[in-house]
């Protein structure tokens, strides 16, 4: 008799599928647009969380446009169809709604499904500009308290109208957020972009003497979307942005590996153009007091080849020499600049204010404090960039 309900108790706990939902019965999300909605789109907005007029009140320029892209189950294939990027149209299901908020817009959006909501299998989430020089403390807190998004999606800026991205047609995938996902992890492993998932993001953000940054995206002719660039914050507000060949100065100073930026250099005697690329990067960062004030040192060092020669002489050991410290002096000057704008802004993505505090602490402590204070001493601070460029190869034409 004493052991009859401890067998009924194992059989609850073993009953683990009473809450099962079916890939069917779910509507799975493969990509978020989130745009700033107008009041003509707010005529719009159905009475599901509120009625018209009752919601507490708002700037206008805080309304939300949600734009969803769905997966149609069985639709998906594994490859392209083919037919100049029609297949994406057909694969997947993009959805319109507004709200006051991300999660009013859910709501919204859910109400015109029968299917429920599945966050699980986000790629990519796609903020306009507009929205991110706003701040994003709003999304942050709506994705970071659903325990289905993962963290290792991307966020992404859109130049334009976050929704285009989810309407392009990219013909070599069948669906566009899928593509611009696996776009991003393909720059990651070349070498051409870090990893800036939203979970890095998130701790960036969170973290003390830090700054996040986001890549940058852009569509060209409906079908191709570029990647821009990186977008760079000051707490939760985009504040600028660098482009492409910047993210490889930002990749050269942090020592991510591999190298994957080619670059043009051009000797003053000669007239021809040696195409660079970087192929390895090291750095070192040592910051200091020096008469109570933070400084900081930055030696990188990049191993490179020559992938092209246009209208050059014959290269020899003397002629290496010298696109290396060509490569060098070009190096230091995008890089001083590249430093110069991050300061002006006051966005320490490097770092900097973390590693003063983990090393000079009781300077942290007594002068520093916080985040603000950080940023006036980041804009005065003196940050010294140093370049060492080795070529360890030169292809089949060395003589």
């Amino acid at each position: 008799m004493k052991r009859i309900p401890l067998l009924f108790g194992i059989l609850l706990v073993l009953s683990g599928c009473w809450d099962r939902y079916e890939l069917e019965e779910r509507a799975n999300l493969l990509g978020l647009a989130i745009d700033v909605a107008t009041e003509e789109d707010m005529e719009k907005e159905p009475s599901v969380t509120h009625k018209n007029g009752e919601f507490p009140d708002r700037e206008e320029d805080d309304y939300i446009k949600l734009t969803a892209q769905i997966s149609l189950p069985g639709k998906i294939k594994l490859g392209p169809e083919g037919g100049g990027g029609e297949g994406s149209k057909k694969n997947a299901w993009v959805l319109e709604t507004v709200g006051h908020t991300i999660k009013d817009a859910m709501a919204n959006l859910q109400q015109q499904l029968a299917e429920k909501l599945y966050l699980g299998h986000v790629q990519i989430i796609v903020i306009s500009e507009e929205i991110a020089e706003k701040g994003v403390t709003e999304i942050n807190d709506f994705l970071r308290r659903n325990p289905e998004v993962r963290r290792t999606s991307w966020m992404v800026i859109n130049g334009g109208d976050a929704k285009e991205v989810l309407e392009a047609a990219p013909p070599v995938e069948s669906v566009p957020s899928l593509y611009l996902s696996n776009t991003l992890d393909n720059a990651v492993r070349q070498g051409k972009l870090p990893r800036e998932y939203l979970g890095k993001f998130w701790i960036d953000l969170a973290d003390i003497g830090i700054d996040p940054m986001i890549p940058s995206i852009k569509v060209e002719d409906k079908d191709r979307i570029l990647v821009d660039g990186m977008n760079y914050f000051k707490g939760d507000r985009m504040v600028g942005k660098f482009s492409p060949i910047e993210i490889g100065v930002y990749m050269s100073v942090m020592g991510e590996n591999q190298g994957g930026y080619s670059y043009a250099v051009k000797l003053p005697e000669e007239e021809g153009i040696y195409m660079i690329k970087a192929t390895e990067r090291d750095s070192k960062i040592m910051t200091e007091l020096k008469n109570g004030e933070p400084r900081a040192s930055i030696d990188i060092t990049i191993d490179s080849i020559i992938e092209e020669e246009t209208k050059t002489e014959n290269l020899n050991q003397n002629t290496v020499r010298k696109i290396e410290q060509e490569a060098e002096e070009k190096a230091k000057k995008l890089g001083d600049e590249f430093v110069k704008n991050l300061q002006e802004d006051g966005s320490d993505v490097f770092g900097l204010g973390a590693r003063i505090r983990a090393k000079h602490k009781n300077y942290w402590n007594e002068e520093i404090k916080t985040n603000d204070k950080w940023t006036e001493t980041y804009k005065e601070m003196d940050i010294k960039v140093t370049y060492n460029i080795n070529i360890k190869r030169t292809g089949m034409e060395w003589k």
